[in-house]
């Protein structure tokens, strides 16, 4: 857990965390500051006549961003599309390429960022059967045993219900 001066320091990290689709619980696991902290410096930013606080309100300004870009990209390549043949010009043509590589790093980033939370939830998921393990060693050796027996399933469960 980081200690309360530092937790200050790392509210911006915290926050661009969020914006980009990470979880509280993810954000937690990362930087060390409790969800009842994150769940405070989000409840902060909102204010009582709003709906949403400025975290919800970045993340959601971010995924429009995205999601106008594409758009924009699909419109511009249906007009090239239906353009007569010959009538392209290099200015046209770069402008698509660019916008194009812009969709594909958000995209990428996307997808980075959603394989990043899956090998966080496995992690977490090996974590928590670990501490099981540990906690029947030292106080339960039926425990460790069932665990053992049902391996397999178990392992089966957490891919199912988590991801992972």
């Amino acid at each position: 857990m980081a200690n309360k001066g530092d937790k200050s320091k790392l509210y911006d990290v915290a926050l661009r965390m969020y914006i980009d689709g990470e979880s509280l619980t993810g954000i937690e696991a990362a930087l060390g500051v409790s969800r009842q902290t994150l769940s405070q410096w989000k409840a902060d930013t909102k204010a009582p006549s709003e709906e949403y606080d400025e975290w919800d309100r970045a993340r959601q300004v971010k995924r429009s961003t995205v999601q106008r870009l594409r758009a924009l990209f699909e419109r511009e390549m249906q007009a090239l599309e239906e353009s007569p043949a010959g009538s392209l010009n290099n200015a046209n043509l770069d402008g698509i390429t660019k916008l194009g590589t812009l969709v594909q790093r958000w995209e990428q980033a996307d997808a980075a960022q959603a394989l990043k939370q899956g090998a966080q939830r496995a992690a977490l998921f090996l974590d928590f059967v670990k501490d099981m393990i540990q906690f029947g060693t030292k106080h339960d050796a039926a425990l460790v045993s069932i665990i053992e027996e049902n391996f397999d399933d178990i392992i089966a469960w957490g891919q199912e219900k988590y991801g992972v």
